[in-house]
């Protein structure tokens, strides 16, 4: 699918839903009929961003979507001081909404650590029981290798839960 292609599907499937004739959409997002048919129809190159940004936001469709489909590249956004001015509400609405996850991703990463460290607190208070007989020459079966082994353990639980959190969960738009 080409880009006039992808375009297309995107426009007429959004105005479809809308149930919005051509004509309709045209007058919502001040433009003429045959400017939209042209953009519809594949016969403009590359539509104007600010048309685009109407029709995105009218058709609550993603402006960054449109754009792409309209070929334009997403280098474009960096050279926007404003890091909004690329993105329809619909855009906003997914950031904030993957925003809003995120953070009970965190809540929950938090809540997960604080657990793995009770826990390797009480390992490392078993473990240090188990070298305390074997200083005292006490009976056990309890080693010394067997104390490195179980703090190799604690070690690697404790690289886990060093990171801040799960940088795989991060919201792609922070």
């Amino acid at each position: 699918m080409n880009n006039s292609e992808a375009l297309t599907t995107l426009i007429v499937g959004g105005r479809t839903a809308k149930e919005y004739s051509q004509r309709e959409l045209a007058r919502r997002v001040g433009i003429s009929n045959s400017s939209l048919n042209d953009i519809e129809n594949g016969r403009v190159a590359k539509p104007d961003p600010e048309i685009l940004k109407r029709i995105a936001e009218e058709l609550d469709l993603s402006l960054q979507q449109l754009l792409k489909a309209a070929g334009y590249n997403e280098v474009m956004s960096w050279f926007s001081h404003d890091e909004f001015k690329n993105k329809s509400t619909k855009d906003l609405k997914n950031t904030i909404e993957e925003c809003r996850l995120f953070k009970y991703d965190i809540l929950d990463w938090d809540a997960n650590k604080r657990k793995k460290a009770l826990k390797i607190m009480q390992n490392l208070n078993e473990i240090k029981l188990g070298l305390k007989l074997i200083k005292e020459d006490a009976e056990t079966d309890y080693t010394l290798d067997k104390a490195l082994e179980d703090i190799d353990k604690e070690i690697q639980e404790l690289k886990e839960i060093a990171t801040k959190y799960d940088y795989s969960k991060l919201p792609k738009d922070i």
